[in-house]
């Protein structure tokens, strides 16, 4: 009865575009970016408003804690005319500061799902992606980890190294839930 409910939840969270936020052990269901962070990535995609926002971007957001579980980390999909190409699109890696946010990854050329991995690096999560497109036509799924600074900006290139199993949670499924982030 429990699988079955679970099922049940977890198809119910699927239709209506809802995202996960891992708490814990717990899973707990979210609604999109919170409005600092849709204001930092309106900012911030637009080079401090240099140049002309690309209204047809969405946002995908996700949020989990680092492995010291005092701070936050946003995972965010960022789709539409400008951030994506045969390759995939573009997902950044947020940390949360005082007033804003801190980049910790820009990376390019994701194509969906993202998933989190268990193993972390340097107290932040790995995170897996998949590779394809753009001229790799056997797709694979990259691990993306943190070096102690940042996660590398392109998940094909070394020192990128291809998952060997694939353990973890799938945190950004498909663009259903995406929220246009000009509306």
């Amino acid at each position: 009865m429990r699988f079955m409910t679970s099922i049940v939840a977890t198809a119910f969270l699927m239709m209506t575009g809802t995202t996960w936020r891992s708490v814990g052990q717990q899973a707990v269901a979210s609604n999109g970016p919170s409005e600092p962070l849709k204001a930092y990535l309106r900012s911030y995609l637009s080079l401090g408003g240099k140049v002309p926002p690309d209204t047809t971007t969405r946002v995908t957001a996700f949020s989990v804690k680092t492995d010291d579980g005092r701070t936050d980390e946003n995972i965010v999909y960022v789709s539409g005319q400008g951030w994506c190409g045969s390759g995939g699109c573009t997902m950044l890696i947020l940390e949360p500061t005082e007033s804003s946010f801190k980049v910790l990854g820009r990376v390019t050329i994701v194509q969906l799902p993202i998933r989190l991995l268990r193993s972390t690096s340097h107290g932040h999560p790995d995170i897996g992606v998949i590779v394809q497109g753009g001229g790799i036509l056997s797709g694979y799924e990259a691990v993306l980890s943190f070096n102690g600074e940042r996660y590398r900006s392109n998940p094909s290139l070394p020192p990128g190294r291809k998952a060997t199993t694939v353990q973890g949670k799938v945190i950004i499924a498909n663009t259903d839930g995406s929220i246009p982030l000009y509306d």
